[in-house]
């Protein structure tokens, strides 16, 4: 839709396109959850200079649970959960994607590969859609929200 790799691919303007998509998630401010929008916004987000950046990361584990509650445990819920070891291997991304009501992985290859780019957009329902490029992966998830945490290594600890 805007800075992903197709994307880029048809657009004359590369910066205008990643204007465009910071002027869309501006937009978004108050129909996006908290966490999933200052992950969506954080300076470091397309940094791959940052360490928490998720650029060049890769995947650890990739876990869907479906959670439940309720006296029978009838609520019930998905949750996604992926670790990604960081780009400079010391730390890793945790992502946590709450209440997901899709989820469709591609890969190629039998790995996923670095991550590329990504974008939070919102669904015509007013779901949050993560949609991710890795190198032979393409991951669309569309979910309540998104957790983003970064978990540096302990020196020593790895």
């Amino acid at each position: 839709m805007f800075i992903l790799t197709k994307d880029l691919a048809i657009v004359a303007d590369a910066a205008a396109a990643w204007t465009g998509y910071e002027r869309y998630l501006l937009s978004l401010k108050d129909r996006l959850p908290s966490e999933t929008y200052e992950f969506a916004i954080a300076d470091w987000h397309y940094d791959p200079r940052d360490h928490r950046c998720p650029h060049d990361a890769w995947v650890e584990n990739f876990e869907l649970a479906e959670i439940s509650s309720g006296p029978r445990s009838e609520i019930r819920s998905l949750q996604l959960t992926v670790t990604l070891l960081g780009a400079y291997h010391d730390g890793n991304i945790k992502i946590e994607y709450r209440d997901v009501a899709s989820c469709n992985v591609a890969t190629k290859g039998g790995k996923h590969g670095d991550w590329l780019y990504d974008e939070v957009r919102i669904s015509d329902c007013g779901l949050v859609i993560h949609e991710v490029e890795l190198q032979n992966s393409h991951w669309m998830i569309e979910c309540k929200s998104i957790e983003y945490r970064w978990l540096p290594f302990v020196p020593g600890s790895r």
